[in-house]
């Protein structure tokens, strides 16, 4: 078989190997940065919505606290505890800066960043107004004409649910918390849940509605529906609920005073203001009117509550500055995601690992079955090639060795057998010579002599073509170089025999041992007589390119073209039927082949035109001046 080339880069076993730890390595590096960016994304997240989280509750507690007393002069202990369950640096300050309230030691400089005001007159956005000049009139209409003969708010304009009916301050940006004047005494306060309590339970029964009953921080109770209760046709004595009692009426006079100049200064509507602070006006309602309204009452509330909540501050809250007691501190849920997806990284490497290696050990574990079996003595054992990489390579080259083992197997079992059959032949037939003279069957005289000779002669003719062989074999046969001149030895060779023709210049000369080169000749002739049927054998020599092509040529029964290749074998016959006297031994021409190689130098056969063949021995060429 013959040996494959260089191994292409695309089926490189290296190459397949480097693919193989890049894409392991790529996964693992991407699925890291994955973990990593998600574990950072969910740990920026926890940290933010923690700071959120700590930040609402300490503004939480300290508009609450606002809300509920007069000054922060008592608010150091609350601070504190809110510093301390936020692990975080929480200072208050007023307005100029100076500080009010401090969870750090004094003297401490004051954080750098953003701060929060804490104001509970002021807790979200303020009512909308409709003019930037707050005494400048309102248009209460803008997408309709206005009738110069009509108010500017009796016009056809686009009315809430209620005409005439304003609703409470339910998304005023003053803390409910703050109630000051407004509070009721603990009698009113009975009484204002007793009336809601009745008049909920009369519209249930009434109208089936379903009401609420809520007590604001004043201790007033009103009434929640799921429906609009304006302009409901009912028993139940709905107006109490909104009756002032005594602790509210001389309150609501002041804010009614408050209120109407900033109407009037605004050109806004005439309102009756409802002890749920809800209002009532003559004309009907606008979008626009209700702005109006809703920014003078909530200006008006602010100037009576401002006496009974704490003023504006300002807190800031910071980080304190701890020392990392690990390198990387992380949730427990962040922890058992970083363990989940370290171990998914894992079982995905060592699955495309196992993977990829089975598919690269395969072809190997079929070659060490094949080693194996040929190990056992199983020379027909061939690996199974698959592919074109190292590991093909190996398996084809071990494909070779078994074939390659197998025929020598086959050539020393032939070569056993024919050896002992060429030595079984003389010696059984001396055996029995020697025996019949023994017992006196034929008688001992001259020609018994030469009988024996001859066979002897044949014996040391086979061990001396052996011996020859096996020194060629293993690189022992000596040869004794010196300039031949072939013509000379052809004719030494055409001696021996009758009927041989020689053509040679007189000028050819090779370097070799004469002897040797006797031997090739002579076996040679000697095979073309012994095949070439009588019709005469040729020697010719020429010069060729530096070499010296000897040719022996006979006109004989020829060789078959599938024969040619073996008939340097040895102990191969064409006829297997031959004899050894009439095809001689085997290894005549193995013994040329042999000597010839030694000599640097090649053999070959071809047909002969009209029948018969051609032996060819190149040899290399010298110069006629060394030859004697």
């Amino acid at each position: 078989m013959p040996e494959r080339g260089r191994v292409r880069l695309r089926h490189s076993l290296v190459l397949r190997l480097f693919a193989l730890v890049t894409v392991v390595a790529v996964v693992a590096v991407a699925l890291t940065a994955w973990l990593t960016v998600r574990t950072t994304a969910v740990g920026i997240r926890e940290e933010q919505g923690a700071v959120v989280a700590a930040s609402a509750r300490i503004e939480e507690a300290l508009t609450t606290y606002a809300a509920t007393h007069q000054d922060w002069s008592e608010v150091g202990p609350l601070v504190s505890r809110l510093a301390a369950s936020a692990g975080n640096r929480v200072v208050l300050t007023d307005d100029a800066g100076r500080v009010l309230a401090d969870s750090a030691e004094a003297g401490a400089p004051l954080p750098v960043g953003d701060s929060t005001t804490i104001d509970a007159l002021d807790v979200g956005p303020p009512a909308a107004v409709p003019a930037a000049d707050p005494a400048a009139p309102v248009e209460l209409c803008p997408s309709v004409p206005v009738d110069p003969e009509e108010s500017a708010l009796t016009v056809a304009c686009p009315v809430t649910e209620s005409a005439y009916a304003g609703p409470p301050p339910g998304s005023s940006p003053i803390d409910p918390r703050v109630v000051g004047p407004f509070a009721l005494t603990s009698t009113e306060r009975e009484s204002s849940r007793g009336l809601a309590d009745r008049v909920a339970g009369c519209l249930r029964d009434d109208l089936g509605i379903e009401v609420a009953v809520v007590v604001t921080a004043s201790g007033r109770a009103s009434l929640e529906t799921g429906a609009p209760t304006a302009g409901l046709v009912t028993g139940c004595d709905l107006p109490a609920v909104l009756a002032p009692y005594p602790s509210e009426r001389r309150v609501l006079a002041r804010l009614q005073a408050l209120v109407d100049p900033c109407l009037a200064r605004r050109a806004g509507p005439e309102v009756a203001l409802l002890a749920d602070l809800g209002w009532t006006q003559g004309v009907p309602r606008t979008t626009a009117s209700d702005q109006v309204v809703s920014s003078c009452l909530t200006d008006a509330r602010r100037q009576l509550l401002r006496p009974y909540a704490a003023p504006a501050a300002r807190v800031h809250v910071s980080a304190t500055r701890q020392e990392p007691t690990t390198f990387l501190d992380l949730s427990p849920g962040n922890r058992w995601r970083i363990a989940g997806v370290a171990g998914l990284v894992v079982l995905l490497s060592l699955g495309f690992a196992a993977l990829a290696g089975r598919q690269l050990a395969r072809p190997l574990s079929l070659l060490a079955v094949a080693a194996g079996r040929a190990r056992e003595g199983d020379l027909s054992a061939r690996a199974d090639v698959r592919s074109n990489d190292e590991i093909g390579r190996v398996a084809s080259a071990f494909n070779t060795m078994a074939e390659r083992r197998e025929e020598a197997e086959q050539l020393r079992r032939a070569m056993v057998a024919d050896v002992a059959h060429e030595l079984r032949n003389p010696i059984s037939t001396m055996r029995g010579t020697l025996e019949a003279a023994q017992d006196g069957l034929v008688p001992v005289d001259q020609s018994l002599v030469a009988s024996l000779v001859e066979e002897t002669l044949l014996l040391q003719h086979v061990v001396e073509d052996l011996r020859d062989l096996a020194a060629a074999d293993s690189g022992d046969l000596r040869l004794a170089r010196a300039p031949v001149r072939v013509r000379d030895l052809l004719d030494t060779v055409a001696a021996h025999h009758d009927g041989l023709t020689v053509t040679a210049d007189d000028d050819l000369v090779v370097d070799g041992d004469a002897l040797r080169l006797r031997q090739v000749v002579g076996n040679l002739v000697s095979n073309a007589v012994r095949h070439g049927d009588g019709g005469g054998v040729e020697l010719v020599a020429e010069r060729a390119s530096g070499t010296v092509e000897i040719r022996v040529v006979d006109h004989g029964e020829g060789i078959a073209e599938a024969d040619r290749p073996h008939v340097f074998d040895r102990f191969w016959r064409a006829d297997p039927s031959r004899t050894r006297v009439s095809g001689g031994s085997g290894l005549g021409l193995a013994i040329v082949r042999q000597l010839v190689v030694a000599h640097g130098g090649t053999v070959a056969v071809t047909a002969t035109p009209g029948g018969g063949a051609t032996f060819v021995v190149t040899l290399p060429g010298s110069s006629p001046a060394a030859a004697p």
